[in-house]
């Protein structure tokens, strides 16, 4: 089996067509130079060059092996190159779990300029609820989740995004005039809402929000995503609680208003205690040192 030494040999002595002066080229002794091309020929079953008292010359045959040979150099760089940037993070794949409303605004914020500094890293990005984003980190299935605090289990995490919280209504609901509105405005309202078991981490923002007001949290558990929800709420007769940046899903019918109270939904990032690659950790350093400033 030829090896980079062997290819390098050949394409030298093709190049110079004389062995003395390949053999200088390559810092060898010539009868090694010699020794070498002969066992290839061997090997091979095929003449590469042709010898005479003062020069050599390729066969019809060796002229393939040497295109042949210089494409495969090519790669052989080609694949240092590319083992080089792996072990140090610069490229590599990495998979990636998001919460739904993640995507909305600060995914895209917080990853673009990460990527561009990194353009040999390729992502790959899912969307899952909590649980089976936590299951992924745990698993090792995921290298990096972003998700709502606080994270249960053994997964250290830690926020890089936080935006306000806003009312969606109808925009035919007598609220939406409002310039903002208070929990308690909402005690008497049918408030759509996803399954605590779904995202325990927003779910439990939302109640202590409620709580604190003093008005019981018991959500109509109607759907799974925030879409879904803002769907239901442009029918006109349930409001629900979503991040600012909902705004962007332009959902007709929906208006967004600000909440009295002050409250903002933490995002936070997570990276897998058993999948550790340089890429994710590459990954990883440069989100935390590029935080957005919406994590003042």
């Amino acid at each position: 089996m030829a090896d980079d030494r062997d290819l390098e040999c050949i394409v030298t002595l093709a190049e110079e067509l004389h062995f003395g002066r390949a053999a200088a080229r390559l810092g060898t002794a010539q009868p090694a130079l010699t020794k070498r091309i002969q066992r290839l020929e061997a090997e091979w079953g095929v003449q590469l060059f042709t010898r005479g008292r003062h020069a050599a010359s390729l066969t019809s045959a060796g002229a393939d092996i040497v295109r042949h040979a210089r494409r495969v150099q090519g790669e052989y760089r080609a694949l240092r190159v590319t083992a080089a940037s792996v072990g140090t993070g610069q490229s590599g794949t990495v998979r990636v779990g998001a919460v739904g409303s993640a995507f909305f605004e600060a995914l895209p914020r917080i990853l673009r300029p990460v990527l561009q500094k990194l353009p040999g890293l390729v992502l790959k990005v899912e969307e899952l609820e909590t649980p089976e984003l936590v299951n992924g980190l745990e698993s090792g299935e995921l290298q990096i989740g972003f998700l709502r605090p606080p994270v249960a289990g053994r997964i250290e995490s830690r926020t890089v995004w936080e935006e306000n919280l806003v009312i969606a209504v109808s925009d035919s609901d007598v609220l939406a005039h409002e310039q903002s509105i208070s929990i308690a405005q909402l005690a008497e309202r049918e408030v759509a809402f996803f399954s605590r078991s779904a995202g325990t981490g927003y779910w439990d923002h939302v109640a202590a929000l409620f709580y604190a007001a003093g008005v019981s949290f018991q959500p109509s558990e109607r759907a799974e995503h925030v879409s879904t929800l803002l769907g239901l709420v442009s029918l006109g007769n349930e409001v629900t609680i979503v991040p600012e940046s909902a705004r962007n899903l332009a959902i007709p019918g929906v208006r967004y208003v600000p909440m009295r109270e002050e409250a903002k939904l933490p995002l936070a990032v997570a990276a897998s205690p058993v999948a550790v690659n340089p890429a994710a950790h590459e990954l990883m350093a440069l989100i935390l040192d590029e935080l957005p400033e919406r994590t003042e």
